[in-house]
C-alpha cells in the first residue's frame, strides 16, 4: 500500500514549534525596527545585517534605501494580526521585491531560531549530551514522532527498510527540517548504524518540500546545519531559496517528476494529514483532475484511496463540510475520516489502521 503523509506546521506544535499564528507574530516581532537616536532597540539585527548586505551587493546601499526597507518591514509587522500568514500577506503584495525579501528573510530567521530552540536539537547534540533537558525530552516522547517511527520500523530489520519506505511518502509544507533530523538520528539510535547508513537512508526517503527549506541538512554534505544560527551572507542565501504559494508557477514545474507533489497524490493507496489547515492553495498543489495526470513510469493509479487526517479545534459541520471539500477535488477517494484531534492521538486512535506490514 503506497502511503502519502501530508504535514502541516500544526504538526509541529507538538514538539515546540510555533503554529501559523505564532509564526507570524513572532515574524512580526522580527520586523519591527525602531530606532531610538541611532540605536535600534527593536527588530533583528541579523535581519537589519541581511537588508544593508542586499543593498550593497545591488549597489543600492544608501541611507534612504535601507530606511525604505525597514519602513516595509514596520508595514508587515504592523499587518500580520490582520493577515491569516506571511505568506498570505506575500500574495497579497505579489510582484513587491522589498516586501518579498523582508518576509523571507524573516521565515527564515524564526525557523532557524525555532529549530536552534526545539527539543531535538538538544537531546541529539552528541557534542553537548550535558544540555539534556528532560521536560523537552517528555514534549518529545509524548509527540507523535514517536509514534509514526515505531509504525514504520513494526516488524522491519535493518535490510529491509528500504523497501518499505519505498512506499511511504512524505510531502511536508514546512520549512523546517524536523522530520529528517528526527528520522536521522532515531534510525542510528533503533538499529545501532553509524552515521553515513542513517544519512543515506535519509537522503532516499520520498520527501518534498513545496515550498523549500531553511536549507540542506548537510552542509557541503558533510556537516549537520540543523540548529546552527546563520550570519548575514547565510540567512540572506536562504532566503533566496524558499518559496511562498506566490510561487506556484515554479512548483507546479514539478509535478511530472517522480519526486512532484501530484505523482506522489496520484500514486497513493493512503493520504494522511497530519497538522494541515486544508488553505485552498495547498489543495490545489495535492489535487489535480484525473484527466490531467499523466503516465510516466509503471506505477499505477489508484481507484480506491483512503484518506485520514486531524482536524484539531475545527467543529464537527466544518468537518464534514471539508471531507466532502476533498472528495470532490479527488474522486478516487471513497474512504475519508479527518478527525478533531491532536497529531499524536491521532495515532493511538488510528492505530489499527495505519500498519505498513505487508
Amino acid at each position: 500500500m503506497r502511503t502519502v503523509f501530508v504535514i502541516g506546521a500544526g504538526a509541529n506544535v507538538e514538539i515546540g514549534l510555533p503554529s501559523g499564528n505564532e509564526l507570524k507574530m513572532k515574524i512580526a516581532e522580527l520586523l519591527d525596527f525602531f530606532w531610538h537616536g541611532r540605536e535600534m532597540t527593536k527588530g533583528d539585527d541579523l535581519i537589519y545585517s541581511a537588508i544593508v548586505q542586499y543593498l550593497k551587493e545591488n549597489n543600492k546601499y544608501v541611507n534612504e534605501e535601507v530606511r525604505k526597507i525597514c519602513d516595509i518591514a514596520r508595514n508587515i509587522s504592523k499587518a500580520m494580526p490582520l493577515s491569516i500568514s506571511i505568506d498570505n500577506f506575500i500574495d497579497a503584495h505579489r510582484g513587491n521585491q522589498q516586501v518579498e525579501l523582508c518576509g523571507k528573510l524573516a521565515i527564515v530567521r524564526a525557523i532557524l531560531e525555532e529549530e536552534h530552540n526545539c527539543p531535538l536539537y538538544d537531546i541529539f547534540d552528541k557534542n553537548f549530551p550535558q544540555r539534556i533537558n528532560q521536560r523537552k525530552v517528555e514534549q518529545l516522547n509524548k509527540s507523535w514522532y514517536p509514534l509514526l517511527f515505531q509504525k514504520i520500523t513494526e516488524g522491519c530489520i535493518i535490510d529491509e527498510l528500504a523497501v518499505r519506505l519505498n512506499d511511504i511518502s512524505f510531502i511536508i509544507f514546512n520549512y523546517d527540517r524536523c522530520f529528517e533530523y528526527y528520522m536521522y538520528n532515531t534510525l542510528m539510535d533503533y538499529y545501532n548504524i553509524n552515521h553515513n547508513r542513517a544519512k543515506e537512508i535519509v537522503q532516499r526517503l520520498h520527501v518534498n518540500h513545496p515550498y523549500g527549506t531553511v536549507g540542506d541538512l548537510w552542509e557541503n554534505n558533510s556537516d549537520l546545519s540543523f540548529g546552527k544560527r546563520p550570519d548575514s551572507t547565510q540567512l540572506l542565501q536562504l532566503a533566496e531559496k524558499i518559496k511562498t504559494f506566490t510561487e506556484t508557477e515554479r512548483i507546479d514545474q514539478e509535478k511530472d517528476s517522480s519526486k512532484g507533489i501530484q505523482y506522489l497524490v496520484e500514486r497513493a493507496d493512503r493520504i494522511i494529514f497530519l497538522g494541515f489547515a486544508y488553505h485552498d492553495q495547498n489543495l490545489e498543489l495535492l489535487f489535480k483532475p484525473p484527466g490531467t495526470w499523466k503516465k510516466i513510469d509503471d506505477v499505477s493509479f489508484s481507484n480506491a484511496v483512503t484518506c485520514y487526517g486531524t482536524g484539531y479545534g475545527i467543529i464537527a459541520d466544518e468537518l464534514q463540510h471539508l471531507c466532502g471539500t476533498i472528495r470532490v477535488r479527488d474522486g478516487r477517494i471513497k474512504t475519508i475520516d479527518i478527525s478533531d484531534v491532536t497529531c499524536s492521538k491521532f495515532f493511538h486512535d488510528f492505530s489499527y489502521r495505519l500498519s505498513f506490514k505487508k
